[in-house]
C-alpha cells in the first residue's frame, strides 16, 4: 500500500511540475509532457540508488582529494518506486499525447 502511495505521489508531483513548466513557457501542457517526463526518468535513474553512478563518482572524487579510501557500496537492488512512477508518467503522457493528436499521426 505504501508503494502505491509513493508511485501516485510521484505521478502527481511530475504532473504538477509539468503544469508549472507549461505555465511559464509558451508551450502547451501536452507539448512538453513527453520531454519533461523523459528528463524526469533520466534524473531519477541517475540519482536513485546508493551505488549509482553519481554516488560512485562522488566517492572517487572524495578519495582523490583526501586520500582516504571510501568503502565501496553495492548497488541497491530494491525497486525504486519513484522511478516506476516516473516511467508510468512517461508512458501515460505518451499514450495521452498520441490519443489527442491521433488525427495528426493518422494523416
Amino acid at each position: 500500500m505504501n508503494n502505491i502511495l509513493v508511485v501516485s505521489i510521484t505521478i502527481l508531483v511530475l504532473a504538477f511540475g509539468n503544469w508549472i513548466a507549461a505555465f511559464f513557457l509558451p508551450l502547451g501542457f501536452l507539448d512538453i509532457a513527453i520531454p519533461f517526463a523523459g528528463l524526469a526518468v533520466v534524473l531519477v535513474y541517475f540519482f536513485k540508488s546508493n551505488g549509482g553512478m553519481a554516488s560512485r563518482h562522488l566517492d572517487m572524487s572524495i578519495q582523490g582529494s583526501t586520500g582516504i579510501r571510501m568503502e565501496q557500496t553495492t548497488p541497491v537492488t530494491d525497486r525504486s518506486y519513484v522511478l516506476i512512477g516516473a516511467v508510468l508518467y512517461l508512458l501515460l503522457m505518451v499514450g495521452i499525447t498520441f490519443f489527442v493528436y491521433r488525427d495528426y499521426f493518422l494523416n
